[in-house]
């Protein structure tokens, strides 16, 4: 298992890739998965990160950005829900962190959001640049600002969860 680097998949609706990274949890989420996860009983274990490759620097903010970014969010969401029922015939929790707001999408009951930029920017160590309008947008080292982060965190341990993301995802390189 070499975690470290990303899997690599096409998105369905482009030819472009989507990178797949599995790490531990930060700080952060193992202090506070309460407050944002109130149905868990234990701290994940897992944040599986997925990159998104857009078709445009996702810097500015207009009408052709916004519909980019809802196109992205979709298409992770399509992703997420397929991971998330793997892990489920697993017996293994998992939840989809919302790249919109950071809420976990099936936890209404969520006091507290992730920052899904700073969880991606402290867990892979790219920089981070601000729209004009104060949005966080990551600096990819090859895509620079192509690119929309997203996260599922998982009860399941890392090995065990790179392994099931190689079986179910569809991989153009590995």
């Amino acid at each position: 298992m070499d975690s470290s680097q990303p899997i690599v998949t096409s998105q369905t609706t482009t030819s472009l890739s989507t990178e797949i990274y599995v790490r531990s949890p930060t700080q952060f989420i193992l202090e506070n998965y309460a407050s944002f996860l109130p149905e868990w009983k234990i701290a994940p274990q897992t944040v599986v990160i997925m990159l998104l490759a857009s078709r445009m620097g996702l810097l500015t903010i207009d009408q052709q950005v916004q519909f980019e970014k809802q196109r992205l969010r979709k298409e992770f969401f399509q992703l997420g829900q397929t991971i998330q029922s793997a892990c489920q015939s697993r017996e293994q929790l998992i939840a989809i962190i919302d790249p919109q707001d950071g809420r976990p999408v099936q936890s209404p009951l969520a006091q507290i959001t992730v920052d899904v930029v700073a969880v991606v920017h402290q867990l892979l160590k790219f920089r981070v640049q601000r729209t004009r309008e104060g949005c966080k947008i990551l600096n990819h080292p090859i895509r620079k600002t192509a690119i929309y982060p997203s996260l599922l965190l998982s009860s399941g341990d890392s090995r065990a969860m790179y392994s099931l993301l190689q079986k179910i995802v569809p991989s153009s390189a590995q």
